[in-house]
């Protein structure tokens, strides 16, 4: 019987079977080294990625910087209850010219005194007669007059923000004499730092 053979092949009759063999066995070791290798390179990536970004001392990112929460003169500040509107005509402060409102029918003007104090002077009885004042404190400091014309005083406490606040009421007068102005408490009373809001001084 002729047999033939392939050039160039290596393969001949009867050794297909052995080269079939040799395949699989060849197939099966790299199988196997690719499951012992690959895990190991996997694991290399990793690690390599972990070392690529190490940490530094001081690389941590700061806290955030803590809130400052406003002081006292906010945090106090209550309803206004039954205080009168306390908020300045035009300013915080009195300086001469100005007018308040003495009683229902009468204005006067704040005048500057030579004792670097404050008066009230109106026209009473034909002329100009500064009011006297009365009470516990004298208007000096910080008095101002409020948007409805009337003239206050605050005495700070020991707390920022709370005041002692007077109102200046007329009182007693004649046809020729004007009426007194006297210090009548409002008890205590919370202002924000800008002077544009106020209440009664809430606990805690």
């Amino acid at each position: 019987m002729a047999t033939t053979h392939a050039p160039g092949t290596g393969i001949g009759p009867g050794d297909q079977g052995r080269h079939g063999h040799r395949a699989a066995v060849i197939a099966g070791v790299v199988l196997v080294c690719a499951a012992i290798v690959v895990p190991f390179g996997v694991h290399g990536v990793e690690r390599s990625g972990a070392d690529a970004a190490p940490t530094r001392p001081g690389s941590t990112p700061s806290a955030a910087p803590a809130a400052h929460h406003a002081g006292p003169a906010v945090d106090s500040l209550g309803e206004p209850g039954d205080l009168p509107d306390l908020l300045p005509a035009r300013s915080p402060g009195l300086h001469d010219g100005v007018r308040v409102r003495v009683g229902d029918i009468t204005d006067g003007t704040v005048r500057r005194t030579p004792a670097h104090g404050w008066q009230v002077v109106v026209r009473w009885n034909g002329r100009l007669q500064p009011l006297a004042t009365r009470g516990s404190i004298g208007l000096r400091g910080a008095s101002w007059v409020s948007r409805s014309g009337l003239l206050y005083t605050r005495v700070p406490t020991d707390t920022a923000g709370r005041f002692r606040v007077y109102a200046w009421d007329p009182h007693g007068g004649s046809a020729y004499t004007p009426p007194a102005l006297v210090a009548t408490s409002l008890g205590r009373v919370c202002f924000n730092r800008s002077f544009t809001a106020f209440g009664g001084c809430a606990s805690g």
